[in-house]
């Protein structure tokens, strides 16, 4: 008895069936090579976007003496990555013409930043120039003056103290912060003066001579006293 050959033989010169090719899956790091690739690219273009933007900052062009005044032949601009941590304490180029004409409170080298803490908002209503005195606290009266109050300024010169000026009027004095005697001991004094005075006043912070007497209610010092050593 014959037996039919079984349908799961192949026939012969029949062609060979082509296996069905799967596709690889993505193993997982693979996926993570991909993602540091990404995050490394957006990261690289942050820093090369932070790195371009810069902010115009104002630049003494010449060295500034205290009390004289800040104008914009005096200073130039410079460009300061944006990201500056000191960016705040600046005097930036958009805020250059608020500030122009005002006071000077501590010398400031060419080239050197002008920061705004340096500077002081002139307010005489006298008429007269505004100056102003950077002078140790403990050498003005303790930090006690106030905006109104009148001062004579001494100055040594050989050992020989002389009034330097006399019955000044204080324009404004910066804030006493709390804290030890360190960081406390010097701040500044904005008086009205005659250009006279301020040149005398100039010569007395050059030597670094300089004590404020409040004077507020005082008698009035005779001119042969006080026209100094």
């Amino acid at each position: 008895m014959s037996v039919a050959p079984s349908t799961k033989l192949r026939e012969a010169g029949s062609p060979k069936r082509a296996r069905r090719r799967t596709g690889r899956r993505l193993s997982a790091t693979h996926i993570l090579i991909a993602v540091v690739v990404i995050l490394a690219f957006v990261l690289n273009l942050l820093v090369l976007q932070d790195r371009s933007a810069t902010t115009l900052v104002v630049v003494a062009d010449r060295p500034l003496a205290a009390g004289s005044t800040l104008d914009a032949d005096a200073v130039r601009l410079v460009p300061v990555d944006s990201s500056f941590e000191g960016m705040t304490g600046l005097v930036t180029a958009d805020q250059l013409a608020s500030f122009n004409g005002w006071v000077v409170e501590r010398s400031i080298a060419e080239g050197a930043l002008i920061d705004v803490s340096a500077l002081v908002e002139p307010g005489s209503a006298s008429g007269l120039r505004s100056m102003s005195l950077p002078v140790l606290i403990e050498h003005a009266a303790g930090g006690s003056l106030a905006s109104g109050d009148r001062v004579d300024v001494i100055s040594v010169e050989d050992g020989v103290a002389g009034f330097v000026a006399v019955d000044l009027e204080v324009i404004e004095v910066s804030e006493v912060a709390s804290g030890s005697i360190g960081s406390i001991s010097s701040f500044h004094v904005v008086v009205a003066v005659t250009p006279e005075q301020a040149l005398r006043l100039a010569e007395a912070l050059d030597a670094d001579s300089l004590e404020m007497v409040r004077s507020t209610g005082a008698a009035e010092i005779q001119e042969e006293v006080a026209s100094g050593p």
